[in-house]
């Protein structure tokens, strides 16, 4: 194969294998459920600090803290704002692997009139790659960055929850 197929099909594979890994990182979010309140009822108390199941008796690293009371509704707000755009954005780079789809029409409307707007901010800024448009990419990227950056384990709203810092 030329050299230039051979650069295709591996930016293809890449490009494959990243969306892969983002939709399982975007599904995880939607999967795995919060602690409900039966649960949470059912913890006692042992240290001031850390939460015991009285089931398995295994010391949980949940710990509490004061914090402001803009911190939790801020994540609460985020979290799925930013899940919701990242998968939106997912669907938007299914979506361009098929060029004849006609996005003006249900249910592709859904995917396109919340994505547009973003994808219009930096579509001149990004230059396509082998002729294919990765605005979408790039803005999966952020929502990603960020929502790690804020919200994963070690993100900032967490911490700040968690241990007060």
């Amino acid at each position: 194969q030329p050299p230039i197929q051979q650069q295709k099909q591996s930016f293809t594979m890449m490009m494959r294998l990243f969306l892969l890994l983002s939709l399982a990182s975007v599904a995880s979010a939607f999967v795995v459920p919060p602690i409900p309140s039966s649960r949470l009822a059912s913890l006692q108390m042992m240290d001031p600090n850390v939460f015991v199941d009285q089931t398995t008796n295994v010391a949980s690293s949940l710990l509490l803290a004061d914090t402001e009371e803009w911190v939790q509704p801020l994540a609460l707000v985020l979290d799925p704002f930013l899940n919701l755009f990242s998968f939106a954005m997912l669907c938007r780079i299914v979506l361009s692997w098929y060029p004849k789809t006609e996005l003006g029409k249900m249910p592709f409307v859904l995917v396109t009139w919340p994505t547009e707007a973003l994808l219009r901010l930096i579509r001149g800024a990004v230059p396509p790659a082998f002729g294919v448009d990765i605005t979408p990419i790039v803005w999966l990227a952020i929502f990603t960055f960020f929502h790690e950056i804020l919200l994963g384990q070690q993100g900032l709203l967490t911490m700040k929850m968690k241990y007060g810092i």
